[in-house]
Formats: structure tokens, C-alpha cells, sequence
């Protein structure tokens, strides 16, 4: 839900994030609920700064009780190179309040339980996003690493399944603190749920978020003149599909085609693959491509 705009940035409100706001001020707490909601928005500010130092431009941003969710262009997904420092940034940023907190209390005086609330609070949000899963910060970390050698989907696949994974745990252990009427375990299933949706979500949108890299293509040949290149040799009987998941951005791609005997038949560049996706689908034979021969 839309609340307005930060800097020119359209600024979002889960409605997990909601509910949380809600209980807080049910419990008396909505003081520190309005705390978190400062951390979260600084959390996500940093990650934005990141972003515009790349040229990377953010189309909204969506609070979430973990964290946040800073949506951009330019297909950072795409890029390892960027999308890891672009996340970490988030969890060093509550790193450095904590710090900042200590430095400072020597020379000013705290409420011990506010000053404590505040040391939580980034602590925990800082570790918590670092886990190596889809959506958080670590999982977008792990990412970058998985797809300089499996691919960006499976390398999403991958990064979101342990999201899953680890949102099943939570809500568990919340299912958990139910059952022993332990109340204060009620936010690890909330959690849970909110963290799978966001993990699924993930998982769904990386087919779309790389075709529409692909369509882009193009126009960034065009603009950035110079790529490095990645060689791949794909028999004939390989589909499209089979060789766009050994894709690795930003490189430019270099399709080199065996006949069943290992012999070199001709070459295809990415942009030619591209066309022929879009015309046939993934399972189009690449042999059936007609690609350049060498005389």
C-alpha cells in the first residue's frame, strides 16, 4: 500500500508491516514500533544510495517488518557485480547505528531501555538479513555468487527454496510457542508467512525479470559498445531453454554449435538467440537455428 514518497520515490507499506504497527499500539508499544519503522526506512535509504551510485535508479520502496524491499531498474538481478555490494549495504548500515550508539553513549545520556531497544533492534535486523535466503539481503548475496557458475534462474531458484525453507522453520516456531503458550514466539509465525510469500514471489518473478533482461539487450549492445565475452558450445540437439540457463550476466554471449560428433557447425551470437526465442519458444533445437558457418 502506497503511502507516499521518499525523496521522489514512491514508499510503500506491507501490510504485514501494518499489523505489526497495530499490535504495537494494542501492547502499548507503538513508540517503539515507530523506532523500527525509522531503522527500516535508514535500512533501505542506504541500499538506495547504493543503487544511485551505480546510476541504478529505485522505482519504489516497500516496507517490510525484516527489512524493506528497494525496487529497481537496469536488472540489477542480473549483475552480480552490483547486486551484492547493493545488499550488503543494507545489513552494514545497521551495523554502523549500533556503533554509532556506543561511540556516542560515553557523551550522552540514554534511557537504558530505549538505548538497548535501539542496539536490538539493528542487531537484529542486520543479522537476520544476512541469511544467505531469497528475499533478504544474504540471499541476494548468495545469489550473485550461485549465477557466475549456474545461471541467474537456478541460481534464484536456489536462494528462494531456502527461504522457504527457512520460513517454514518459523512458523513452526511459532506454531510452537503457541502450543507452550510462550506469546512472544506469536511473531516468528507472521514472520514465517510473510517470508514465504516473499520467497515464492522471488522464485515466480525470475523467469519474467529475465526475459525482460533479454529484450533489453539490444538497445545496451548499442549504448555500451564494449562486453566481455562468454563462450558456450551447445550441440544441435540442445533447446534454447537448456542454453540460456548457462547465461551468465553482463557477459555477452557466444553460442558455439557441435554437431554429435564434436564437430563445430557455426556460431550464433546472443542477440540471434534472443530473436530466435522470441520466435519459436525454449524448446526450439538451437540445430535447427541455421547459425554462421567459417569457410
Amino acid at each position: 500500500m502506497r503511502i507516499g514518497s521518499y525523496f521522489g520515490i514512491p514508499l510503500k507499506v506491507n501490510p504485514f508491516f501494518i499489523l505489526l504497527l497495530a499490535v504495537a499500539f494494542a501492547w502499548g508499544r507503538l513508540w517503539e514500533a515507530v523506532v523500527l519503522f525509522a531503522i527500516v526506512l535508514w535500512h533501505e535509504t542506504c541500499h538506495v544510495l547504493a543503487a544511485s551510485a551505480y546510476g541504478l535508479h529505485v522505482t519504489d520502496i516497500e516496507l517490510l517488518p525484516f527489512g524493506g524491499v528497494a525496487r529497481m531498474e537496469a536488472f540489477l538481478q542480473l549483475n552480480p557485480q552490483i547486486e551484492w555490494v547493493v545488499a550488503v549495504v543494507g545489513p552494514l548500515s545497521n551495523f554502523s547505528l549500533v556503533l554509532l550508539g556506543l561511540g556516542l553513549r560515553p557523551y550522552f545520556e540514554f534511557h537504558p531501555n530505549w538505548f538497548r531497544f535501539f542496539i536490538q533492534a539493528n542487531l537484529g535486523m542486520a543479522l537476520f538479513n544476512l541469511l544467505p535466503v531469497l528475499p533478504l539481503d544474504g540471499g541476494r548475496v548468495l545469489r550473485s555468487i550461485l549465477v557466475r557458475s549456474r545461471g541467474f534462474a537456478d541460481a534464484t531458484r536456489s536462494a528462494a527454496r531456502l527461504g522457504q525453507a527457512l520460513s517454514a522453520a518459523l512458523v513452526l516456531g511459532g506454531v510452537y510457542g503457541i502450543f507452550l503458550k510462550r506469546y512472544n514466539l506469536v511473531s516468528m509465525l507472521f514472520l514465517g508467512v510473510m517470508l514465504f510469500a516473499s520467497a515464492r514471489q522471488e522464485q515466480n518473478n525470475a523467469s519474467y525479470v529475465f526475459m525482460r533482461y533479454l529484450s533489453s539487450r539490444k538497445q545496451e549492445l548499442r549504448l555500451r559498445r564494449v562486453f566481455a565475452v562468454k563462450n558456450i558450445a551447445a550441440t544441435v540437439e540442445s533447446s534454447l531453454g537448456e542454453v540460456l540457463r548457462s547465461f551468465q550476466p553482463p557477459c555477452y554471449h557466444m553460442i558455439w554449435v557441435l554437431d554429435l560428433e564434436g564437430r563445430v557447425t557455426g556460431v550464433l551470437g546472443e542477440l540471434e538467440l534472443i530473436s530466435l526465442l522470441f520466435e519459436h519458444g525454449l524448446a526450439f533445437k538451437i540445430g535447427a537455428a541455421a547459425p554462421h558457418k567459417f569457410s
